[in-house]
């Protein structure tokens, strides 16, 4: 007999670790937990979960020749589409949507036996476009969450969020102030404070939770968790995506970020 999925996950990959908040509706308060692996994060909530949202692109470009690549092409380069639209509709914040590494660059940089500027140079080969070392950065948690999708991972459940569009659309208009600095903390608890399944006191319980573990979990960390958790509650009509009806990968994936509103961030 299949049972009802009862959790609802967010994940943030943050140096190296995975923070996820989960809420349940067979509890009056989320819950916090700090992993190692993407695998340990589905292992432990995969099938319980109705949505789990993670802060890590999904679905990646080939390059420039590949014909089973829908990626946008624009002054010289490729990118996904969703890249660009999350920039436009977080206004000031854009610098907070790295580029995505072309799938060759990502496992590249995954495999570590490669220096950032061979990394860069070829990911401007596939795309136009060089790398971040932060973008570059993120590439193990990239493969790892690809891995376990073209696995027993189902990417109907496991989607990609990104915390500052979330936030965005909570906020009803684009965020001033950087997640680092305290109005910035105080306007993204602000943005989440009408959520329905949100109380005041979540981020207290959540923080006070992390007290035993003895890894270092920033605050922006657990709140781009929580707001990605609180988008994973979205009804039918809430559900958005950009863009709207997102392209799939050469692997079959979503290119996709997914937000919770009633209205559209986009046309």
């Amino acid at each position: 007999m299949t049972r009802e999925p009862t959790h609802f996950v967010g994940v943030d990959w943050a140096s190296g670790a995975w923070v996820t908040v989960v809420y349940s509706s067979k509890s009056d308060r989320p819950d916090i937990d700090v992993f190692d692996t993407i695998r340990e994060v589905w292992d432990e909530y995969g099938e319980a979960s109705h949505r789990i949202v993670v802060d890590v692109p999904i679905g990646l470009c080939e390059s420039f020749d590949a014909d089973d690549c829908p990626c946008e092409v624009a002054d010289g380069e490729i990118f996904r589409a969703c890249d660009s639209l999350a920039r436009s509709v977080i206004g000031d914040r854009y610098r907070s949507v790295f580029t995505s590494p072309a799938r060759q660059a990502a496992r590249m940089a995954a495999d570590g036996d490669a220096g950032h500027a061979e990394i860069t140079e070829k990911n401007k080969d596939l795309t136009g476009k060089g790398l971040t070392q932060q973008a570059a950065g993120i590439a193990s948690g990239i493969v790892a969450t690809e891995d376990l999708l073209l696995g027993d991972g189902d990417s109907d459940v496991l989607v990609e969020g990104h915390p500052e569009v979330c936030f965005r659309a909570f906020n009803g208009k684009p965020l001033e102030h950087s997640k680092k600095t305290a109005p910035g903390v105080d306007e993204r608890l602000s943005a989440i404070s009408s959520v329905q399944e949100y109380t005041p006191d979540d981020w207290r319980v959540l923080a006070k939770d992390l007290r035993t573990e003895d890894r270092r979990v920033q605050l922006d960390d657990l709140l781009d968790a929580l707001v990605l958790a609180l988008t994973a509650f979205a009804k039918d009509d809430e559900y958005k995506q950009l863009p709207p009806d997102p392209p799939t990968d050469a692997n079959g994936l979503p290119m996709q970020m997914v937000y919770r509103s009633r209205t559209d961030l986009v046309e």
